[in-house]
Formats: C-alpha cells, sequence, structure tokens
C-alpha cells in the first residue's frame, strides 16, 4: 500500500496556535494581575503592622498618627506610584495607656496597564492591625 502524502495537514499548527495562544495570554495575564495585587497587599499589611508598632512608641497622639504614616509610606515605597499617591493612614483616637491603637491604611493602584479584558480598573485594598500601648507609658 502507498503511503498518502501529509500535505492536508498543512497550516494545521497555525490553526492550533490561533485557537491556544489567546487563551495562554489570559492566563499569563492573571496570573500577572494576581501577583501584583497580592504583593502590594501583602506590603501593606506589613506597612501597616509596622506603622501600629511604630505609633505604640510615641508619646503623642499627633505623634502617633505622624510615625505610622511615616512607617506605612516607608513600607510601601517599592509598590505602584498611584498607591503611593493615594495613601491614606488613620490611627484609632483612643490614645491611653493600655488600651489597643489601631492603624488603617487604604491605598488605590490601578491594573488597567495590564491590558487584561475584565480586570477592574483600580483595586482599594485597606488594611488593619491593632497594638496595645504600654499601660506604664506616660503620655501628653
Amino acid at each position: 500500500m502507498k503511503r498518502m502524502l501529509r500535505q492536508d495537514e498543512r497550516g494545521s499548527l497555525a490553526v492550533e496556535m490561533a485557537i491556544i495562544a489567546p487563551g495562554l495570554l489570559l492566563i499569563f495575564g492573571l496570573i500577572f494581575a494576581y501577583g501584583r495585587a497580592a504583593g502590594v497587599n501583602g506590603t501593606l499589611e506589613a506597612g501597616t503592622r509596622d506603622g501600629a508598632r511604630s505609633a505604640t512608641m510615641a508619646r503623642s497622639y499627633d505623634e502617633a498618627v505622624q510615625r505610622a504614616t511615616q512607617a506605612v509610606s516607608d513600607a510601601i515605597s517599592g509598590t505602584p506610584q498611584a498607591c503611593q499617591a493615594t495613601l491614606e493612614v488613620t490611627v484609632s483616637q483612643d490614645f491611653t495607656p493600655g488600651e489597643p491603637i489601631t492603624v488603617t491604611a487604604t491605598c488605590t493602584y490601578g491594573l488597567a496597564d495590564i491590558g487584561l479584558p475584565g480586570a477592574p480598573g483600580s483595586i482599594r485594598p485597606t488594611s488593619s492591625f491593632t497594638s496595645m500601648l504600654d499601660p506604664y507609658r506616660g503620655v501628653q
């Protein structure tokens, strides 16, 4: 029996790649988007933790706000520029010895530059951490 030539399979690789390539690009885009979100959220969490601990060393509420804001700002210096520009840091009002102090940080950063279809234009993560003020600490 004579073997048939494979002329009928010409171009099949191009068709397969035209079907598979968009799916692969979408998967890589999702990995990149989730990676960015996880990185920024983890950095914001660490900054908020550092901010709360730094605020507990302050002697006054105003100094606590300043210390917390500086600690969070320093921590997120490697995140997207939009997150640094939109950073909001709040410190709980109850600044009495022996009471917990809570630092909350929020920022906004975009995902539009990824070009992922269906991705939100921006994400606004919020992080919060509570630390105790020393009950024997003098405050002003």
